[in-house]
């Protein structure tokens, strides 16, 4: 397999991640090998870099302007038209959207790190560039009129074989360097959250009523919710010396903090995730997560009975943080992957 990308949004670049952590398990057990190219000399190059790869993996900056995105799809479909060698797209964006619906077309696989649940939703026109923009401007009236993407989605459902759930972020190096601390560990801070986002930025309409329910919990409980940054080792102690973490969504639903706080030990407090698929799935409901309203009205309601029971609290923060050990394996990876080339050869 040839890797080629535009290496320019580091969140991105990152589903490739496990690839290179398990490059020579891919080779020993599956007879992949991988190579990458950066995007500028495979074009310089031109379609006789292909000769001898089953498959090309391609990827691009979601900044990049949609005709050029689709330009450059186009003339590798067309390199590999009269081949054999499969054509794949890794979409590493942090929401579950699909920013250019027509790659899907010259694609034999679209790899997204997490999907809608129900594929009615990729029909769906958002305001900005996913269902969370939209979210934003309805209940907040943000506009997104002058916003590098002022508009997404529209997915032809015919098209929709095409998409593969692949692997989340919680297989990014940052998780993957993290120790396991144990949730059963002594306390002091009952709940803590880093959701605050400046008025000026559209995620502060996701926000900012997180930050309103966490300051308005009762003063019985010890809340932590800082609005200053600190070094990335106070924020980690931070989380391993609370008992919930809440999680708010960012640029797409999951982010770096959900598995940063299950491997910390606390138990994961989110906006309901009922509406995404992703692997590893660590938000399952009262399994491995606990679901709050998006609007956060029901924060006090869904935290008080593990802030009053600690064996329950402890029972789900460490059944997830076992799940995310075990998918942090290689074994884990190297199935999934499998799993993958499997689907590339059916395409």
């Amino acid at each position: 397999m040839l890797l080629i990308s535009d290496d320019r949004e580091y969140t991105s670049e990152q589903q490739f991640a496990p690839i290179w952590r398990h490059r020579s398990r891919l080779r020993h057990d599956l007879g992949l090998a991988v190579d990458w190219l950066p995007l500028d000399v495979a074009l310089a190059r031109g379609g006789g870099i292909f000769a001898g790869y089953d498959s090309v993996g391609l990827k691009l900056s979601f900044r990049r302007p949609p005709d050029e995105a689709v330009a450059i799809v186009e003339r590798f479909a067309a390199a590999l038209a009269t081949s054999r060698t499969k054509l794949v797209y890794f979409d590493g964006d942090d929401d579950s959207g699909i920013l250019w619906p027509r790659l899907l077309g010259l694609c034999d696989l679209y790899v997204k790190k997490h999907r809608f649940r129900d594929p009615a939703d990729y029909a769906r026109r958002f305001i900005g560039k996913s269902n969370l923009t939209d979210h934003v401007a309805h209940t907040a009236g943000r506009s997104f009129a002058d916003d590098i993407i002022p508009e997404a989605g529209g997915v032809d459902p015919a098209l929709l074989d095409r998409l593969y759930l692949g692997w989340n972020i919680a297989l990014d190096d940052k998780i993957v360097a993290l120790d396991a601390y144990p949730p059963e560990a002594d306390r002091r801070v009952d709940i803590c959250s880093r959701a605050y986002a400046a008025p000026d930025d559209w995620l502060y309409g996701l926000r900012a009523p997180a930050v309103a329910a966490l300051e308005a919990l009762p003063e019985r409980w010890s809340v932590a919710v800082p609005r200053a940054r600190v070094p990335q080792d106070a924020y980690y102690q931070e989380m391993r010396t609370a008992r919930i973490c809440v999680s708010p969504f960012g640029y797409g639903e999951l982010c770096w903090r959900d598995f940063e706080a299950v491997l910390s030990g606390c138990l994961l407090v989110k906006p309901d995730m009922g509406h995404v698929l992703t692997a590893p799935d660590l938000f399952v409901p009262g399994e491995t997560y606990v679901p709050v309203a998006w609007d956060y009205a029901d924060l006090e309601a869904v935290c008080a009975p593990f802030l009053s029971d600690e064996v329950a609290r402890v029972e789900i923060a460490a059944r997830a943080q076992r799940l995310l050990i075990d998918s942090l394996s290689a074994d884990w990876f190297i199935a999934r992957m499998a799993e993958l080339l499997a689907a590339l050869d059916r395409s």
